[in-house]
């Protein structure tokens, strides 16, 4: 599959899957919504840039509504930390876009642009699996040291969440 196939099917998959989203179901009624802030007043970039939440809890097929994907803004699938076979996501300049959790599992997501800044968000619909391996898959990732933290911060309050 040739890089402008694979970008096609993904775009496909999101399209499909913000359609079937949008159809007045259950789950469409129960939707999380995620912004993307910018904090002109944050004292440093890793406060300025994020989501808000940064972590959720959803059940297997709830939707996300993510906002603000305008701009310098992104939203992005982690392939370490995304189910296997669930269509990866990609999401930009959009002021609103659906995202369907088809199966249980742990999602992550980043902005592109300002993931390096800790960006990142982890969602867990239902049983995320063996989370011991999670610390080896964020270490995989290509990812700058702020965003790495990011995301290890995220598991260590999923954990703790978990745990109480």
């Amino acid at each position: 599959m040739t890089g402008d196939t694979a970008r096609f099917s993904r775009r496909k998959a999101m399209q499909i899957t913000i359609a079937a989203s949008c159809c007045g179901t259950a789950a469409q009624a129960q939707a999380r919504r995620i912004d993307q802030i910018t904090d002109p007043m944050a004292t440093a970039a890793t406060g300025m840039f994020r989501f808000t939440p940064d972590l959720v809890m959803a059940e297997p097929h709830s939707t996300l509504n993510f906002l603000n994907s305008r701009g310098e803004h992104t939203v992005h699938s982690v392939p370490q930390l995304w189910p296997a076979g669930v269509p990866e996501v990609a999401i930009s300049n959009q002021p609103e876009a659906v995202v369907t959790l088809p199966t249980d599992g742990l999602y992550a997501f980043r902005c592109k642009r300002h993931g390096q800044y800790g960006m990142v968000m982890l969602v867990v619909a239902g049983d995320p699996g063996d989370l011991s391996r999670v610390p080896d898959q964020i270490a995989r990732m290509r990812a700058r040291d702020l965003e790495k933290q990011a995301f290890r911060a995220l598991v260590e309050r999923l954990a703790s969440a978990r745990e109480g």
